[in-house]
């Protein structure tokens, strides 16, 4: 090993100002490249999860968000920017941990961190709090006020990524926040909770403001099932989504959720073969195939379908699989026993119905969650339903465009989709009718395609999208008070 394995972060949830116990839940997290114990998986009591709800209801209820101006607002989340960026390697080395994400890939996410805290703030500044709508005589004003209490519940992917801009947004809205990381990814997310409860505490701010729980869905469940909480912010799968959007609906509660998509690549006749098969590979196995916006179902011109496969097959021989820790590892283990073991299962699926894998078959001697990389072909694509949420894809021959984008647009996708063609305008038209928040021609890259490109959700992919009024802006509701007029009208 070239890499020191870090040590274990110790479970805490942060509730009223101080840092509680947890209970142990009998269930190991484990290393994912080994399958060795590292800690327990622990739990907020019920009892602690009712106090933290109560105290974000009371700094609700009291107004308390209107005795922290907004400046101070940003000042806290910047200094948070600022720590967060000094102990980076920290929650880089975690999060490759806790995900089996390769470590250049963890350091690179969380050099972002910062950053991403620094732009909720100038979006909260440039939001502000109030506009003035009337006249000196008769004031009318358009207040945007804390929306109430907000329930974050993130995923175990991305996890410190995801969390950090949510939690950070809320925050600048003046909302008071109930976070629960994943019971699968926690050590991340608990360091930035570290970082922000220290800031905090030095502040005198509030305990109530910003509080964490730990646990597994039945504390998930008691922060969405709560009549108290205004706001349901969800990143996870499509069938606990609709859990959460249930639970959420019975009081109404404004809900984001980013959820699953297998999401579709149409290659068109005229695709330079090589660079696609580059590509899909590339899109495929970056966070292990972990990511929500990875290349899922290839739809190729029935011409390229052999060369293609054969492309692919190379791209993924070329892999260089090993611990995550690894600097020259490109891709690492699941991140645990019960997602490469379902995924196993869906492979199995897939074979059962005539697909044929081809792949890498050059697995590390580490006794970790790791599955050969590959392609499935041989299916006809309306099989191909279920993401498969790992570095795997599935491949189908079509007969033209037109057939792909049948298939593309068939229920299952809309976050991401993809075309690969030489013609650049024919390949923008083909993605102009695609159903998903976001189309990438000639690319499966993660960053924004341009300024102001942030997707949206379509279909079961989700509700809201990456766009500013889902950061500060989503957290916020507008409240107009004025003085009215004393002429008479309807």
């Amino acid at each position: 090993m070239t890499t020191t394995i870090p040590p274990v972060v110790e479970q805490r949830s942060y509730i009223e100002g101080s840092w509680v116990e947890l209970k142990d839940t009998g269930r190991p997290l484990c290393d994912p490249n080994t399958g060795e114990t590292r800690q327990q998986k622990l739990t907020t009591p019920a009892e602690d999860v009712e106090r933290a709800i109560a105290a974000a209801y009371a700094f609700d209820q009291h107004g308390i968000a209107d005795w922290i101006p907004l400046s101070e607002r940003a000042k806290l989340l910047e200094a948070v920017a600022d720590e967060i960026d000094r102990r980076q390697e920290e929650i880089a080395l975690q999060d490759s941990m806790n995900t089996g994400t390769p470590i250049m890939t963890a350091r690179m996410i969380a050099s972002s961190l910062g950053s991403r805290i620094r732009s909720a703030v100038s979006d909260a500044l440039a939001l502000g709090n109030t506009i003035e709508l009337g006249t000196p005589d008769r004031p009318v004003r358009l207040l945007r006020s804390p929306i109430g209490p907000a329930s974050i519940i993130g995923p175990w992917n991305a996890p410190t990524f995801t969390t950090v801009g949510k939690v950070a947004a809320a925050l600048l809205a003046g909302c008071p926040v109930l976070l629960k990381p994943s019971e699968n990814a926690p050590s991340g997310t608990q360091l930035f909770s570290e970082i922000l409860g220290e800031e905090i505490s030095r502040n005198d701010l509030p305990g109530g403001y910003f509080q964490l729980v730990h646990g597994p869905a039945s504390v998930g469940q008691l922060l969405t099932d709560d009549a108290r909480i205004a706001a349901l912010s969800f990143t996870g799968g499509v069938d606990s989504g609709r859990t959460v959007a249930m639970a959420g609906a019975a009081s109404l509660a404004v809900m984001q959720m980013e959820l699953g998509s297998n999401n579709p690549v149409i290659v068109r006749e005229d695709a330079d073969v090589a660079t696609t098969a580059a590509a899909i590979v590339q899109g495929v196995t970056r966070l292990n195939g972990q990511w929500c916006e990875a290349p899922g179902k290839v739809l190729v011109h029935e011409k390229l379908h052999d060369a293609l496969i054969d492309a692919l097959h190379v791209e993924f021989e070329a892999l260089q699989i090993g611990h995550a820790l690894e600097p020259q590892t490109e891709l690492g283990p699941l991140a645990f026993q019960r997602h490469r073991d379902s995924l196993l299962r869906e492979v199995a699926r897939l074979q059962s119905l005539g697909g044929s894998f081809l792949g890498s078959d050059e697995l590390p001697d580490l006794n970790g969650w790791f599955i050969s990389p590959g392609l499935i072909s041989g299916l006809a694509a309306h099989e191909a339903v279920n993401e498969l949420f790992g570095p795997l894809v599935t491949v189908h021959s079509c007969q033209d465009d037109r057939e792909s984008l049948m298939h593309a647009n068939a229920p299952g996708g809309g976050l991401d989709a993809f075309v690969f063609g030489t013609d650049i305008e024919a390949a923008v038209q083909l993605g102009q009718r695609m159903r998903a928040g976001e189309v990438r021609i000639n690319g499966t890259h993660m960053s924004d395609l341009a300024e102001g490109s942030q997707q949206s959700f379509w279909g079961t992919s989700g509700i809201g999208g990456h766009s500013p009024q889902y950061g500060v802006r989503f957290f916020l509701g507008d409240r107009v008070v004025g003085v009215d007029s004393s002429q008479f009208r309807l």
